[in-house]
C-alpha cells in the first residue's frame, strides 16, 4: 500500500534551504534526497500562511476556494456594525482561524475527504478531519498565540514532531499524514530570513526528518512512502513598514482594519496580508455584490477626496503596483508608470501592455496558464497574470488589490512584535517555494497545486474535475496507475475558467 507525508516547513526560503543543504548541516535530509529530487515551485497569491496550504490540501488555488487572503471583509453583508457585523469581516490569524473550513467554497473537497485513513498535525485546514485524527488542535492554537508573543517558536515544532511519529508508531491504517512546523516562519519574522534561530530550527527540522525515516524503516514502510518537504511560501527582510490603513486615514480617508473595526461612516477597509500585499474595500459599511472598476476609484468622489489616490498610492516606494477588476472581467494592473490588463481568452490569458508593464513581462503576450508559469518562473513576478485572474475568481476580493515591493510591508503598530520580515506579495522571493522529494522530481515547472494531484496519484486515488492542479509530476513508481485510470482526469485543463 503506498502513503504519503507532506512535510511543510512553514515559510522557508528554496535558497536558504539550498544553501545549507551544500554546507552540509541537513544531514538527513540529505540522505532523503539520494534516491529522490529537489527543485521550486511556485505557490499561491497571496503568499501567506493558511491560504497557501490551499494548494497543497484541495488542489485549488484561493480564488477558486473563495478564500482570498488570510484577513478578507464580505462586501455584501458587512454595514458598518463594529459587533454585529463581526462575522463579516475575517482574520485567520486569531479567533476566526478555525472558520476557515466552513469559509472553503461547498464544492471545494479537501484531500482529508478525498482519503479518509488521513491525519492532519498543527493545520488550519481540516475539513474532512475527525478530532481524533487532527490531534494537535490544541496545541497549534496554544503555541500559535503563545510563541507569537514570547518569540518562542520551536515548543510548536517539537510538538509536530511528537504527534507525527506517534501516529506511525501505532496506527498501521493512515495513508496520507499532513505535518506544518510553525517556527522557521516565526522567527524569520521576528528576527530576519537568515537569522541562527531560523538555521537552528531548520537543523532540528532535519533531525526530525531523520526520526521520521528511522520510524518507517521500523515499520517496513519505508520503500512504500512518499516523502515530500515543502514550504507555503518565502520571505525577504522588512526595512520599512507603510501601514496602510494609516496612510488612508492620512489622506483624510475613515479607514477600518484589524483590529481597529470600527469608524464612523468609513470610506475604506484595508485588509493586510503577510504583510506584503492588502486589499481595499471602498465604502465598505454600503452592503454591494460588484466590485468598483479601477476607473471607478481613481474618482476622487471614490474616498471622498480631493484626488485620485491611487495615482498618490502608486507613487509610494512600498508599492510595486495595483490591480482591480473591470466589470467585464478584465484585471487591470497599475503602477506608476501606467496600467496593463489581463484577460482570460478561451484557454488562454492575454497580457497586454498599454501605457506601461507593471508584472515586467517585457511584451503583450498571450500563453496557455502552462506557458506563463514557464514564461514567469524566475522572473519579477512568478505566475502574476494567473495569479492576479485567480485572484479577482473570489467573491470576497477587495475593490483594490495592492502589491508590494521587496523590502517594505503594509503593516506597522499593531504588528506586535515588530516583523523583521515578511511575505505575502507577489515577486521571486515570496513566490517559490522549495520542493524535495524521496521519489526523483520532474524538471517541468510546477505550482504547488500539482503536488495535489501528484500526491493522489501516488495514493491511487482519482483525481477531481475543476481543479487548478495538473498531473506535471507523477511519481516514477506510481506512474502506470496514474496513466491507466481513466477516471483520473489526466487531460482535464487547469484553467481559470474552467
Amino acid at each position: 500500500m503506498n502513503r504519503c507525508i507532506l512535510l511543510l516547513v512553514d515559510g522557508l526560503r528554496p535558497d536558504l534551504a539550498e544553501q545549507q543543504l551544500a554546507a552540509g548541516t541537513l544531514p538527513n535530509l540529505k540522505r532523503l534526497l539520494e534516491r529522490g529530487g529537489a527543485t521550486r515551485a511556485i505557490t499561491s497569491f497571496p503568499s501567506t500562511t493558511s491560504v497557501s496550504y490551499l494548494p497543497f490540501l484541495t488542489g485549488c488555488l484561493p480564488g477558486r476556494c473563495n478564500v482570498p487572503s488570510i484577513r478578507w471583509l464580505d462586501r455584501t453583508q458587512y454595514r458598518g456594525r463594529w459587533w454585529k457585523d463581526r462575522t463579516a469581516v475575517r482574520s485567520y490569524c486569531g479567533y476566526q482561524a478555525g472558520m476557515l473550513d466552513q469559509d472553503l467554497a461547498p464544492e471545494i473537497r479537501t484531500i482529508f475527504e478525498l482519503v479518509p485513513e488521513s491525519a492532519g498535525f498543527f493545520t488550519m485546514v481540516s475539513r474532512g478531519l475527525t478530532p481524533d485524527r487532527d490531534p494537535a488542535q490544541f496545541a497549534r492554537r496554544f503555541w500559535g498565540t503563545f510563541s507569537h508573543y514570547i518569540r518562542w517558536h520551536q515548543p510548536g515544532d517539537d510538538a509536530v514532531a511528537r504527534h507525527l511519529l506517534q501516529w506511525i508508531d501505532r496506527d498501521a491504517s493512515w495513508r496520507f499524514l499532513f505535518a506544518q512546523f510553525p517556527a522557521v516562519d516565526g522567527c524569520t519574522h521576528h528576527a530576519g530570513p537568515d537569522a541562527p534561530s531560523v538555521l537552528k530550527a531548520l537543523r532540528r527540522f532535519d533531525t526530525t526528518v531523520g526520526d521520521l525515516t528511522a520510524t518507517l524503516a521500523r515499520h517496513h514502510l519505508a520503500d512504500d512512502t512518499l516523502i515530500l518537504m515543502v514550504s507555503d511560501h518565502g520571505a525577504t527582510a522588512v526595512h520599512h513598514h507603510l501601514d496602510l490603513a494609516d496612510w488612508f486615514r492620512a489622506q483624510g480617508v475613515p479607514t477600518v482594519a484589524h483590529p481597529d473595526l470600527w469608524r464612523a461612516e468609513p470610506r475604506a477597509a484595508v485588509m493586510v496580508a503577510g504583510n506584503g500585499s492588502a486589499m481595499v474595500y471602498a465604502l465598505p459599511d454600503q452592503p454591494r455584490a460588484a466590485r468598483w472598476s479601477l476607473a471607478r476609484l481613481r474618482d476622487p468622489v471614490a474616498f471622498g477626496s480631493d484626488r485620485d489616490l491611487i495615482a498618490a498610492l502608486v507613487c509610494e516606494p512600498a508599492v510595486a503596483f495595483v490591480a482591480a477588476e473591470d466589470p467585464d472581467g478584465v484585471v487591470r494592473v497599475a503602477d506608476r508608470n501606467g496600467e496593463a490588463t489581463i484577460r482570460q481568452v478561451g484557454v488562454q490569458i492575454d497580457y497586454r501592455i498599454e501605457s506601461a508593464d507593471p508584472l515586467a513581462i517585457g511584451e503583450s503576450t498571450v500563453l496557455s496558464q502552462r506557458r506563463w508559469l514557464d514564461r514567469t518562473f524566475d522572473g519579477s513576478y512568478p505566475d502574476g497574470p494567473v495569479q492576479l485572474l485567480d485572484q479577482f475568481r473570489s467573491l470576497r476580493t477587495g475593490d483594490l488589490v495592492v502589491i508590494g515591493r521587496q523590502g517594505f510591508d503594509f503593516r506597522d503598530r499593531w504588528e506586535i512584535p515588530e516583523h523583521k520580515a515578511g511575505h505575502g506579495s507577489l515577486f521571486k522571493d515570496h513566490m517559490q517555494t522549495p520542493l524535495w522529494s524521496n521519489q526523483p522530481t520532474e524538471a517541468a515547472r510546477l505550482r504547488t497545486a500539482d503536488l495535489f494531484v501528484s500526491i493522489l496519484h501516488w495514493l491511487g486515488e482519482p483525481v477531481p474535475a475543476g481543479i487548478d492542479g495538473e498531473p506535471v509530476w507523477l511519481p516514477q513508481t506510481n506512474r502506470a496507475v496514474a496513466e491507466r485510470g481513466a477516471g483520473m482526469h489526466l487531460s482535464a485543463p487547469g484553467i481559470l475558467g474552467s
